[in-house]
């Protein structure tokens, strides 16, 4: 059995034109994102489950209640350790 999510890629809830919010939903134990950089800041909260997010060669383990916060242009990854739910707000300004 294939452990994916089909809500993977994120939904979008709102666009504005230097912030964004979105929902990450259902991500699956067991399952990793593959390392990559985004030209945007990122802050989370997590809303279910638990996760590791590796910030370069830094790993933080974050739970329900937590936030996170990834750097722009920062190489980071998910390695979702439970049911993962989290919202997260990414800065659109240069």
């Amino acid at each position: 059995m294939s452990k994916t999510n089909p809500n993977s890629a994120g939904k979008t809830l709102v666009q504005g034109e230097n912030v964004a919010l979105r929902l990450w939903s259902g991500e699956v134990p067991g399952t990793k994102k593959e390392p990559h950089s985004s030209p945007y800041e990122v802050v989370g909260y997590v809303l279910q489950g638990r996760a590791e997010v590796t910030i370069g060669s830094e790993t933080v383990e974050v739970h329900v209640g937590d936030t996170y916060l990834i750097p722009r242009d920062a190489v980071h990854t998910y390695s979702f350790l439970e049911t993962f739910s989290a919202v997260e707000a990414i800065s659109l300004a240069e």
